[in-house]
């Protein structure tokens, strides 16, 4: 079986742990079960993990979940899922056949915005860089509820999983599709 890594944005993590439209596709997708029949590997870096716990403190302040939730989520993630059930990369290259592409670059081929939307920049540089080396159907598929960035990743090559417009059957097809 081939292994698929799923690159999880902030937008997609977040439904793991508050409810939103797509929490239900995410916890789905997560459960240990979805992982292990369908070969799944997923990961995140390090601009993830702090936009994470930012858009908690914003979730907080903002009353959309009490501040000792957001705490609690905080500590659960921290502790029991990151650099466990997400592998944490970061966005320099590891493999030696491919050139490394600089943040620069990134944003100027999806046309983002340094200060504005480079985090999503940031994102696709992890998955250019540090899953270079992956290939076939191990080729890295983005996990994301935010439109326009998913769009974008579609544009060059990316296979995109929406938890939040996408069906369970759609899901299903974008992970067993065939990368050649």
């Amino acid at each position: 079986m081939t292994i698929k890594v799923l690159f999880f944005d902030t937008s997609a993590l977040l439904k793991m742990f508050v409810q939103e439209q797509g929490s239900d596709k995410v916890r789905w997708l997560t459960s240990h079960d979805t992982k292990v029949t369908m070969g799944l590997h997923f990961v995140v870096n390090e601009q993830v993990c702090i936009e994470f716990d930012r858009k908690l403190r914003d979730f907080s302040s903002n009353g959309k979940i009490p501040a000792v939730e957001a705490d609690r989520i905080g500590r659960v993630f921290n502790r029991d899922h990151r650099n466990k059930c997400f592998q944490v990369v970061g966005q320099k290259i590891i493999s030696n056949t491919k050139q490394e592409k600089t943040l620069n670059t990134i944003c100027q081929d999806l046309n983002l915005r340094v200060g504005q939307n480079d985090w999503d920049g940031r994102i696709c540089q992890s998955i250019v860089n540090a899953l270079a080396f992956l290939g076939g159907a191990s080729h890295p598929i983005l996990v994301t509820c935010d439109g326009a960035f998913g769009r974008k990743a579609m544009s060059k090559g990316y296979r995109v999983i929406d938890p939040a417009r996408q069906s369970l059957d759609e899901i299903r097809a974008v992970i067993s599709q065939q990368i050649i």
